[in-house]
């Protein structure tokens, strides 16, 4: 119970120091273009009116039009692009494990020839930027609509409409790459571990061995390593939004650099669903292990 207590009390610590520095970078860079004299001040009532934006959350206001000033709550306008946005990072973080997976499956029991040009094309895309590779999908798109009529994929969101597969598609090909190499890597270390040669002996086959003993020691790999995963796909969703003038998360959060209290805010929100899930998978990862306490 006390062991429990302490846990809890350290994740939240953990938890408002991270928001503390969201916070006070974020008033920070608001108050750097101010006159020297007038910097501390304003970063003082930036704090300030930051701790008190969390007990009145309901009153915060998003200016939608500046020559009429119209203002609505920032709830409802957030909400949209922020669900949107969220959509887009967790099923492109979901299509990057199973793709990973499954190439880490067939290379593994692939032959050295086909092993090879695996690798060769991940390297090959690893090294194409993502705006070229978003321009030359759409062109590819664009080229095929043109050809045949058929729109496979709405390479542009619209005004009133959302773009969601080739988001996910361009957001989750780095991010696919970099596990593939994690769990590939992780793959071949298992493989000359004495379990592996213990089941191998008792006349296992490959597969049988991949996917019941080695995978789950794989993993603990993946797990561990889904906050960087997670800061790629964060990235690629940045250019993304950008390219295929998505109103998504960021759309929004640079249209309100102005406000640094909704700034403040915004990134706070986006902050609180990948702290609780880099939680449940380090309690996870411990489970694997076989120890009692998650972190």
């Amino acid at each position: 119970m006390i062991q429990t207590s302490k846990l809890i009390t350290k994740h939240i610590i953990q938890f408002l120091l991270t928001i503390v520095g969201i916070g006070f970078i974020t008033a920070l860079s608001f108050s750097l273009f101010l006159p020297k004299g007038e910097r501390l001040s304003e970063l003082w009532n930036q704090l300030q009116i930051f701790f008190w934006s969390f007990f009145y959350f309901k009153d915060l206001e998003v200016i939608m039009n500046v020559q009429e000033l119209i203002y609505v709550p920032f709830y409802t306008v957030l909400k949209e692009p922020y669900v949107y946005s969220l959509t887009i990072l967790f099923a492109a973080f979901i299509c990057s494990i199973i793709a990973a997976l499954l190439l880490s499956y067939i290379t593994y029991m692939a032959p050295k020839v086909v092993k090879k040009i695996i690798h060769s094309l991940l390297f090959f895309l690893q090294s194409v930027p993502d705006v070229v590779m978003i321009a030359g999908l759409q062109i590819v798109l664009f080229w095929i609509f043109n050809k045949t009529g058929v729109m496979i994929i709405d390479p542009i969101a619209g005004l009133e409409s959302n773009v969601y597969i080739l988001p996910i598609f361009v957001v989750s090909i780095i991010p696919t790459i970099q596990l593939f190499q994690m769990i590939y890597l992780s793959i071949n270390e298992e493989e000359i571990r004495e379990y592996v040669e213990y089941a191998r002996a008792k006349g296992l086959s490959k597969s049988w061995v991949l996917v019941r003993h080695i995978l789950r020691n794989v993993t603990i790999t993946l797990l561990t390593n889904t906050k960087l995963i997670f800061w790629v796909i964060i990235s690629n969703l940045f250019i993304v939004e950008f390219l295929l003038n998505m109103k998504g998360y960021f759309s929004f959060l640079f249209k309100n650099t102005s406000s640094p209290e909704i700034f403040f805010m915004s990134l706070v929100l986006l902050f609180i669903p990948f702290f609780i899930l880099d939680l449940i998978f380090k309690y996870i990862v411990n489970r694997l292990r076989g120890v009692s306490e998650f972190i």
